[in-house]
């Protein structure tokens, strides 16, 4: 397939040809193209395809609009587009090598007939004027899935060691949702190659259970964390009810009284209270009803092993992707959404003071008061800026008061000051946020704005209590942003249709 790369600017937009480059290759959804350069002084263009001719220049004028407590950066930033992976691929995620400037791009390509799919990993070293052949991180062809808050997610260590995450599926009889393992590979040359990849999960080739909704960091001194939202517990009482089931089941044996049966009958048809009820009525141990955990693993050998996975919170959203982030002291902070009582399920954020080997109690970021019995699949990110504040950004759909927001901690995390709106209405559909910390401690946020008729993507930036200035970028459309800041640049991925486009800012941002 053919690689395009298209350029949407800001102002008045003029045009010059450089000489064509080496073309760029790309693996399975990917393919070869044209690169178009945004800049202040105009725009320039350097194009090619394997066997195909150059496309004219494609150009239009974007028109943004302030979202809701941002101030507007006037002028567009430095800025290269490029699509990355042309189609059948799933949701990317971005990573940056802070020394190098390498940008680094993963995704889950398109699964079979079976549901089995392949985590990619590209490279770019040029600031994203090209992308090096994608190269497939797991090693077991097949070992992975796709999941839009659950996506492969890629992270670089302070000594270059590429780290990339991801989940896998295994389908269960008598399910709705299968079971998965969280499985984690390292690369020491550059993403070049990956070793063979290990489990993170630590009941890995137990009783079937999920483990999903995953988040990577990597601290300070190398050590790796990955946070998820564990089903291990609750799948252990399913299996404990149906065991109560089957032994309840069968008609009275001889002698056996009509209370007997009428105990059997109820553990075969009723809800679950009434079973669990019923299930001890007739002898049987049943677990109590719990709901999904929040659990930590850490890699002290650069993710070769992972240890005793840590308890960090019951009571957990089922549905909603966890978030870490590390301060530059290794101080590290998760954030998830939490179920509280009367069906209310608003963001929270605990503190690890020792690199992950235990948490502080949870603290809610706001009281957003948001009351629904379903899965919103929209869940938070944090960062910390260079004055040492915790950002946090999340959706919430309260009536009357839906959007997206931020909201800063400037007690590591104990308490938030009031939120502002990045994108608000009275009733907003769930959307994506992300956010991460270039090397001059700006927080940057990339977020879905779905306040209007058409989604857009955002990007904003901020540090210590500045509310978050909006910053022009020449993007329409897509969904699912992702950001990562280092080596002068940042980078944004994307979701357009089944295609992983990128942008990257430059040092004239």
């Amino acid at each position: 397939m053919r690689l395009v790369r298209d350029l949407l600017s800001r102002g008045r937009v003029g045009a010059r040809r450089q000489s064509s480059g080496r073309g760029i290759g790309h693996g399975p959804g990917a393919g070869i193209g044209e690169r178009i350069r945004i800049g202040r002084r105009g725009t320039t263009r350097s194009g090619h395809t394997r066997g195909a001719r150059r496309s004219g220049l494609v150009a239009s004028l974007v028109a943004l609009a302030v979202a809701a407590g941002c101030s507007m950066q006037p002028a567009p930033p430095d800025a290269i587009l490029a699509t990355i992976a042309a189609g059948e691929a799933g949701h990317p995620t971005t990573a940056i090598d802070a020394e190098r400037g390498t940008v680094y791009v993963a995704w889950v390509g398109a699964p079979d007939a079976t549901g089995r799919a392949n985590v990619y990993l590209t490279r770019s070293d040029d600031g994203g004027a090209s992308y090096a052949e994608p190269v497939r991180v797991n090693d077991i062809p097949g070992d992975a899935a796709p999941h839009a808050q659950a996506p492969a997610q890629v992270a670089t260590g302070p000594d270059g060691t590429v780290y990339v995450a991801w989940q896998n599926n295994t389908k269960v009889e008598g399910r709705r949702f299968p079971a998965s393992d969280l499985r984690l590979a390292r690369s020491t040359d550059g993403g070049r190659t990956f070793e063979p990849a290990v489990y993170v999960n630590d009941d890995a080739g137990g009783p079937p259970a999920s483990h999903t909704f995953h988040d990577l960091a990597v601290l300070p001194d190398g050590t790796v964390l990955v946070s998820w939202i564990d089903g291990r517990e609750r799948a252990a009482r399913d299996a404990a009810m149906a065991e109560a089931r089957s032994a309840t089941d069968d008609a009275p044996a001889a002698g056996a009284s009509a209370e007997d049966g009428a105990v059997a009958d109820t553990v075969q048809h009723a809800t679950l209270p009434a079973a669990r009820h019923a299930a001890s009525s007739a002898g049987v141990a049943a677990v109590d009803d719990v709901g999904p955990q929040i659990r930590v693993a850490r890699s002290t050998d650069g993710g070769r092993t992972f240890g005793e996975n840590v308890i960090v919170a019951e009571g957990a959203c089922p549905c909603c992707r966890t978030a870490l982030t590390v301060a530059p002291d290794g101080t590290v902070y998760l954030a998830w959404r939490t179920v509280f009582d009367g069906g209310i399920r608003d963001i929270v954020v605990a503190r690890s003071d020792d690199g992950g080997r235990s948490f502080h109690a949870a603290t809610p970021v706001h009281d957003d008061g948001w009351r629904i019995d379903a899965c919103p699949h929209a869940g938070p990110s944090l960062a910390v800026d260079g004055t040492g504040r915790l950002h946090a950004a999340w959706f919430t759909g309260a009536e009357g008061a839906s959007g997206v927001f931020h909201a800063t901690s400037s007690d590591g995390g104990r308490t938030f000051g009031a939120p502002v709106a990045l994108a608000s209405a009275e009733i907003m559909a769930p959307s994506q946020v992300k956010m991460r910390t270039d090397a001059s401690g700006q927080v940057w946020i990339a977020w879905e704005d779905r306040s209007g008729p058409e989604r857009r993507l955002r990007l904003a930036r901020a540090v210590g209590r500045d509310r978050p200035e909006r910053v022009a970028i020449p993007i329409e459309g897509g969904s699912a942003p992702t950001v990562a800041a280092g080596g002068g640049n940042v980078a944004i991925t994307w979701l357009d249709g089944e295609a992983v486009k990128g942008a990257v800012l430059g040092p004239g941002r």
